[in-house]
């Protein structure tokens, strides 16, 4: 079974643009061989973020970021199995946002873990929704 886990985070101070993208070159090189997929929306210092794949592979790589220095105020807003990937054309897609775009993402996704419906395969709304965004808003499409 498919899986996804959804967070939002804060990178620390000293983490400019460019960190985000070593970073983001990096994962897709371990996701690609992990066979992970997802996004990472990136704005002024805060990240949301879309893991998809097998569970305990999806945890692991999790767990590394969780305990990434890089970042603080990991918030999980999504943890669930799925019926199918919607991001499974990106090891790892990347969008900067701007101040106002963040904010229409974050207001929309609820910060309280236990929102999904415990069980429920299907995609939570907001998943689908930053796969839309994503989609219409992307400048970085390479997988």
């Amino acid at each position: 079974m498919e899986y996804c886990i959804t967070y939002f985070s804060s990178a620390v101070s000293s983490t400019t643009e460019q960190v985000v993208l070593d970073i983001i070159n990096v994962s897709r090189q371990k996701n690609a061989r992990l066979g992970i997929t997802g996004v990472l929306l990136y704005i002024n210092g805060h990240i949301v973020q879309v893991l998809e794949g097998q569970q305990d592979l999806v945890e692991e790589v999790y767990k590394s970021i969780q305990a990434d220095p890089r970042h603080t105020d990991v918030r999980t807003v999504i943890r669930q199995p799925i019926s199918q990937r919607l991001f499974d054309r990106w090891h790892m897609g990347y969008e900067i946002l701007s101040t106002r775009q963040y904010e229409e993402v974050r207001s929309l996704i609820p910060i309280d873990a236990q929102s999904a419906a415990a069980g429920d395969t299907e995609q939570p709304v907001i998943v689908r929704m930053l796969k839309g965004f994503f989609e219409l808003n992307s400048l970085h499409r390479t997988p």
